[in-house]
This record gives C-alpha cells, structure tokens and sequence, in this order.
C-alpha cells in the first residue's frame, strides 16, 4: 500500500494537466475577459439607469435656482408655494401672501409652478 504522500505526489501532476487548457481552446486572458463581462455589462446598466438619469436632474435643478428672476411662482422643500420678490446672491425673498415675506436660501427652491 502506497503511503498518502505518495499518492498526492503523484495526483498532483495530473491536476496540473488537466487545469491547462486544452490545444486550441481560449487562452487564460481570452477566459478572465469572459468573465468579467458580465460584471461591466452590469456596471454600464446601472450608470444609464441610476446615476445618469440622477445628474440630469440635478443638473436641471441648478439650472432653475440660477435662473430664478423676480415675479415667478415657485415651490420649496417644505412645500410653500410663493413669488419671488427679490434675489440676492444665494438668498430668495418669496412673497407668501399680501403683507408675507420670508427669505429662502436658493437651494431649498425646488421647481417653478405655472401661474
């Protein structure tokens, strides 16, 4: 009886054989590339389906707050709905009602509301 050494030693060589590929088959680069296309495929569908679309609209919600010019309807964050009687640098003066001013910074501006 052959002593487990000596059966591992000898089963080595033959693992080694058979992890080589075969004549003609794809190289070990060919392979790793296949491989990980499928990872980049799903990194590509992420970036047009979440990070895309979300930089469009920051994009286009910037573009609102710089442009803001007095006499337009606008809603905030909290949900106040007023008219811009005023902007100054990064603030916004919205009238709320006939004698109601409040003063916003020009980020919590978050869309233009048709009159």
């Amino acid at each position: 009886m052959k002593s487990s050494l000596a059966v591992l030693f000898t089963l080595v060589p033959a693992v080694a054989l058979a992890q080589q590929p075969a004549a003609g088959g794809p190289s070990p680069t060919t392979a790793l590339i296949a491989q990980m296309l499928p990872f980049l495929g799903i990194i590509v569908i992420m970036y047009f389906l979440l990070i895309r679309p979300q930089q469009q609209k920051q994009s286009e919600l910037t573009k609102l707050q710089s442009g803001l010019a007095k006499g337009d309807r606008v809603l905030t964050q909290a949900g106040i709905y007023g008219t811009v009687v005023g902007v100054d640098g990064d603030k916004v003066v919205l009238r709320v009602d006939d004698n109601v001013k409040l003063e916003f910074q020009k980020s919590t501006i978050v869309g233009k509301v048709d009159k």
